[in-house]
């Protein structure tokens, strides 16, 4: 198991920071907080939509976002489709192990991502099983779920807690597809913030924003979405 450099939100907004993750891929975090106070009571039911998001954090700092650009992608694409005519493209062209090195090279902390929109404000109870399908490898660390989540009510993120697809696979459901599924309960691991072990994440948490997410160098395709019951993988979600 290696130490990896995570980058995760500060104060719970854009702004990210640096922290060390025990794992075997690189992880970062999710692209923020987009839970509004309206949103705090759920909606039953639940309508899911994908939201492809790339950006990067340029070094030497690693604060300050930039948006999908050379280095990441993130947009539907109508080539490659698990059922439909669409799915997600998430790409990065740059290595993340270069962030680890002393000249780090621009793009190393790249992501993109399918944020899973219509989620935000329910329970991880009532979020359920989650998982998706992907045309790509199925690595520890790339693709995975990443869950910004809410503890005291505030709807801020309080910690973030990452499911990885490797350690998930559910299923072969085509050729060049696999599928991973995982209970929302059940992380592979999580951070509160500022850096203290995942301790306060309970079935009464709430979803500030889920996220499938890469931030390794390659390509994959994401379609297949699950969460609080529901599938989504098009454009004009479930």
């Amino acid at each position: 198991m290696t130490i990896r450099w995570t980058l995760l939100p500060a104060a719970m907004v854009a702004l990210p920071f640096l922290v060390n993750a025990c794992v075997n891929e690189p992880t970062t975090a999710g692209t923020g907080s987009r839970l509004s106070a309206a949103r705090l009571v759920a909606v039953d039911p639940v309508s899911l939509k994908l939201d492809p998001t790339a950006g990067n954090f340029p070094p030497p700092a690693f604060l300050r976002e930039t948006g999908n650009g050379p280095y990441s992608q993130a947009k539907w694409t109508n080539k490659v489709a698990l059922d439909g005519k669409f799915s997600v493209l998430l790409e990065k062209s740059v290595d993340f192990a270069s962030c680890n090195t002393t000249t780090p090279e621009n793009g190393c902390a790249a992501f993109a991502a399918a944020i899973v929109t219509g989620v935000e404000g329910i329970t991880i109870a009532d979020l359920g099983d989650i998982g998706f399908s992907v045309n790509g490898d199925c690595r520890a660390g790339s693709p995975r779920f990443n869950l910004l989540y809410d503890t005291d009510g505030d709807g801020q993120a309080d910690g973030v807690a990452f499911y990885g697809c490797a350690a998930h696979v559910s299923d072969a459901p085509a050729a060049g597809w696999t599928s991973m599924s995982v209970s929302a309960a059940a992380p592979d691991f999580c951070y509160t913030f500022p850096s203290d072990p995942c301790t306060l994440l309970t079935p009464g948490s709430t979803v500030v924003e889920l996220s499938v997410l890469v931030d390794e160098q390659g390509t994959w395709h994401i379609d297949h979405v699950q969460a609080a019951t529901a599938t989504t993988g098009e454009p004009n979600g479930t």
